[in-house]
């Protein structure tokens, strides 16, 4: 009986084995499996990886870009800014130098006026004394 004991152990330790031997191999399945969706997900992973990558490098040449252009267009508002100054600066002198050309020229035509009163006024003022002067000279 110990024969058939010791037999028996044997067996049922085969049969434990093959089990587990035949467990094992459906965990491996099951492990490789999981391995391919892995490699997959990996794989999409790095396609996704390489999408933002160039995503990134073409928003970083847009803003690279967009910053160009804000600078250019900052050179033109100051150079814009500089011009409109510059003939500010130049129409201010004109009408200023038109302003003391017409001042002259009023000032010149107020004395011309005054000695045109004063004229009238001496002659107006002999008109006036005539009869006195006649008087002196008869």
């Amino acid at each position: 009986m110990v024969v058939k004991n010791a037999s028996a152990n044997k067996m049922n330790e085969n049969g434990q084995v093959k089990t587990d031997v035949e467990l094992l191999k459906r965990d491996m399945e099951l492990l490789a499996g999981l391995a391919e969706k892995f490699d997959v997900a990996i794989d999409r992973l790095t396609e996704v990886s390489q999408s933002v990558d160039k995503m990134l490098a073409v928003h970083e040449t847009r803003l690279v870009q967009q910053e160009q252009q804000r600078e250019i267009l900052h050179q033109r508002i100051s150079d814009f800014k500089k011009e409109t100054m510059d003939e500010i600066r130049a129409l201010r002198d004109e009408n200023t130098r038109q302003h003391r050309d017409l001042e002259t020229r009023i000032g010149k035509v107020e004395k011309w006026r005054w000695f045109v009163v004063g004229v009238a006024s001496v002659i107006g003022f002999l008109f006036a004394q005539m009869a006195n002067i006649s008087k002196l000279f008869n």
